[in-house]
This record gives C-alpha cells, structure tokens and sequence, in this order.
C-alpha cells in the first residue's frame, strides 16, 4: 500500500491515532449508542465536509448529531455540546492504531505526524503511549507538528513543509495518510507527498483518484521501503 520509492510515513493524528472519547459524547446528547455506530457519526461527518468542499464545523457538528439520533428540535444544543467535547475533552487511542504505527517503523519507514490541533498532541499521544519525538513512551517518531503551535495548518503545504525539513527528505519520498480528502489528501498533494486516505468504512466517493486503507495496520506487508 505504501508506494515505491517512499522512505518516511508522515500520519494525520485526529482520526487516524486518536479518536473522541465516546462516553462524554452520548451522556451529552442522551443517546445510547455502541461505540462504532459513534465512530461510524464522526466518519460520516467528514465524508459531509469532503463533499461539501468547505469547511463549516458546525455542519460537520450537526452530521455527527444526525448520525446519532438526536431529535430535530435538539439539533442545535447538540451541536454546541459536540464542539465542546471534541476540542476541549482529552481525546483517546483508536485500538490497534498504535499497534499499526509500531509496524510501520518496523517495516522500515521513519515517521512524524502533522497534526491540525490545539497545542497538546504531543503530550496527548506521548500520555496515551502512541508515539513520542522526545524520547517518551510509544513509537518513536522524528516529529509531532501541531498547527496551533507553527501557525499553519492543513491544507497548506507549509505545514508539512515543516516535517519534510525536520526529516531531510524530499516530498517525493514521503507518503502522508490521513482522514480527510480536504485536509489530508489534498494538502498531502499539493506539498507532493503521496496520500493515503483512512477511511473506515469505505465512505470515500473518490475512485481511484487515491489510495485507501480501512486502519493503518493495513498499510505494512512483508515489504519495507524500496
């Protein structure tokens, strides 16, 4: 899956290593959902931004309470509340995600991870055990670039410009993957990485327009970098 020619692996963080943590959600909106018709909701939701082709948070916000089952007249507390947790609630592992990253590395690739964020994925991924720059718990990875704290972020191709440097690596020879077409794959193209769109439930209306995996331990076989 990863192509040819590709020596570094370069992750999007939300999405793809750390998820919502679901209980909050579902006690704030008073529904009782299991955990993938919630993960499911926060997909569906950036399939909507994808086609929508702009970015709104709210509309995202109200695709995730939709999904969930709030009733119509609740949608806009809803919405409010979903904003909330999303930014201001520790978010938590995806299962297997770190699992898929230690293979990744294993395999071959040197990593980092370009992340739009708040200020904290760093220390979110170091305190989960995920990955780390500094030497901490996790997969060691070269680079956690946090857009809050470099002032750029996705789809600019300045953010990524940043890990490209930090790894001494031409774009050519890094792959990005990511959970987003806006965000991901198209900033990821633009820098001229190659993307890779994580997209568990096969909600992408792309084609073949780029590559899919369904979890990032798909990404790895037998094979290392060429």
């Amino acid at each position: 899956m990863i192509p040819d020619g590709v020596d570094a692996v370069l992750f999007d963080a939300g999405g793809v290593l750390v998820e919502p943590d679901w209980a909050p959600v579902r006690r704030a909106l008073g529904v009782d959902l299991d955990e993938d018709r919630c993960r499911f909701a926060h997909y569906r939701s950036v399939q909507e931004l994808d086609r929508s082709g702009f970015v709104d948070w709210r509309v995202h916000d109200r695709v995730i309470a939709v999904e969930m089952g709030v009733p119509e007249h609740l949608l806009d507390a809803a919405v409010a509340e979903i904003e909330r947790i999303y930014t201001e609630h520790p978010w938590r592992p995806i299962a297997g995600a770190a699992e898929g990253l230690a293979a990744v590395r294993a395999a071959g690739y040197r990593l980092a991870i370009v992340s739009n964020a708040h200020g904290t994925m760093a220390e979110m991924l170091e305190e989960h055990e995920i990955c780390s720059a500094t030497g901490g718990p996790g997969v060691a990875v070269e680079i956690v670039v946090d857009s809050h704290l470099v002032g750029v972020e996705k789809p600019d191709p300045a953010i990524f410009g940043i890990a490209l440097d930090a790894l001494g690596l031409p774009a050519s020879r890094c792959a990005y993957v990511g959970d987003t077409v806006w965000f991901d794959v198209r900033g990821a193209r633009a820098a001229g990485l190659h993307p890779i769109h994580l997209d568990p439930y096969d909600l992408c209306d792309g084609g073949d327009d780029h590559p899919h995996v369904r979890a990032v331990a798909d990404l790895v076989g037998a094979a290392g970098p060429a």
